[in-house]
């Protein structure tokens, strides 16, 4: 008996003693290693990313660039973003708005179908992404819509509001709804979407009220106006992606290389697709995010911007 108790004892010392080994490290360790220029560019000008899972990049088409990143992020949340890059230098390159059918009506369509009806051999669509924020009920947009260089709308819904451009020199802009009347006069807009907060005015992140995390869709532009930076985020998926902060948004574009930026309609509305066959084949568009409504499916939205080249 009395050695069935010794070895008792024995067994909870070593127990005890192992147990406060401080050799044992709990912690855990993150890495943030990236592998595209933009994934360097995120590390090195952003304290957004702990850990880097998947870092690619691709070429769509000559002038449009695709980076996909998975990560962990600061704040311990899952994170996948997907930046794309347009260089407005190059000549077969350019940024048109799409609206349902193809036509300057109001209403709600998927993304890829109304690049399908913006798809030609004159121009083929390479890639795309949801703009403003719209009525649910009637697909009206709350801000302008200009296409072609026809003004299809010029009013703002209250709010923080303001426009996403391309001029007829092919120079992008970012303008509130305070500078619009005056940019229309001073400037022809050949494509207009409206969009929501401001984020970057002249490379500093303006401070935002709105703290919500939420899947998200913005645009930056350089101080030169000729690259185009474009950010959707997924979110409201806590094991895949969270979401970002208005101000996060921020961080990125500017990081990125951005002076000025805007955000566009997000939730389940954030949407970004490429093309993946130069062919025409019925899908020959592919969404790349998950939209966050109904399980990944693709929500009809009032109008986006597709990036085409010309033949």
């Amino acid at each position: 008996m009395k050695k069935f108790q010794l070895f008792i004892w024995i067994f909870f010392a070593v127990a005890i003693i192992g147990s406060c080994d401080d050799s044992v490290d709990y912690n855990n360790h993150y890495e943030a290693v990236p592998r595209t220029p933009a994934g360097i560019k995120l590390v090195e000008n952003t304290n957004l990313i702990a850990a880097i899972h998947a870092d690619s990049t691709y070429r769509v088409t000559e002038g449009v660039q695709v980076t996909e990143i998975a990560y962990t992020s600061m704040k311990g949340s899952a994170m996948k973003i997907f930046i794309l890059e347009v260089d407005l230098n190059n000549s077969s390159v350019n940024m048109k708005v799409s609206m349902p059918d193809g036509i300057n009506r109001f209403g709600m369509q998927t993304m890829t179908e109304q690049a399908v009806y913006m798809d030609s051999q004159n121009e083929k669509v390479w890639a795309g992404f949801n703009a403003d924020f719209y009525n649910m009920s009637t697909g009206i947009p709350r801000g302008p819509v200009h296409r072609d260089g026809v003004a299809v709308k010029t009013s703002f819904d209250s709010g923080d509001r303001g426009i996403f451009a391309l001029t007829d020199k092919k120079k992008a802009l970012v303008a509130t709804r305070i500078e619009y009347p005056e940019v229309v006069k001073r400037l022809k807009l050949q494509e207009a979407v409206g969009g929501g907060a401001s984020l970057l005015s002249e490379g500093n992140i303006l401070s935002q009220t709105d703290q919500t995390v939420e899947p998200r869709t913005c645009v930056g532009i350089s101080a030169d106006s000729t690259q185009v930076y474009v950010l959707a985020v997924d979110g409201r998926n806590f094991s895949y992606s969270t979401g970002m902060q208005l101000e996060e948004l921020a961080a990125v574009l500017k990081a990125l290389g951005a002076s000025t930026g805007i955000n566009l309609d997000g939730g389940g509305s954030t949407t970004f697709f490429v093309r993946n066959t130069p062919d025409f084949s019925a899908n020959r568009f592919t969404i790349r995010n998950w939209p966050s409504d109904n399980g990944g499916k693709e929500r009809a939205v009032a109008n986006g911007v597709v990036i085409i080249s010309k033949n």
